[in-house]
């Protein structure tokens, strides 16, 4: 999953970089095969954020007046979903590895009032 979010963001970040320079057909393509990703890691509102993305850039290809406030909002969407992402995955981690460390006291320790659990 962590690869997933680091490659959205990444494609997001040089969206953004480009000056929302698409760079046509392709940059929707590579959208489109993130979206993919994101479902396979089990990321659905990325991968509708992704594919939201996708068809935003395919008519923006074919348009020739570009409009960059509906590219914008959902870029700063996609962004704060990873930013999310990102926190929870962080809780998680922090509950796991505090769970890890309670397991390993969980067995009877020695004090001076006798066995403390």
């Amino acid at each position: 999953m962590r690869a997933c979010l680091d490659a959205m963001e990444a494609r997001l970040a040089d969206l953004l970089q480009s000056g929302l320079d698409t760079g046509g057909t392709d940059a929707a393509a590579a959208f489109s095969r993130l979206a993919e990703e994101c479902e396979a890691c089990g990321l659905h509102t990325g991968r509708a954020l992704m594919d939201r993305l996708t068809r935003l850039l395919e008519g923006r290809a074919h348009a020739l007046e570009k409009e960059d406030a509906p590219l914008l909002d959902a870029l700063f969407e996609a962004e704060g979903y990873i930013t999310l992402c990102r926190e929870r995955w962080q809780e998680t981690e922090i509950r796991r590895s505090w769970q890890r460390s309670q397991k390993k006291w969980d067995g009877t320790n020695e004090t001076e009032g006798g066995t403390h659990r």
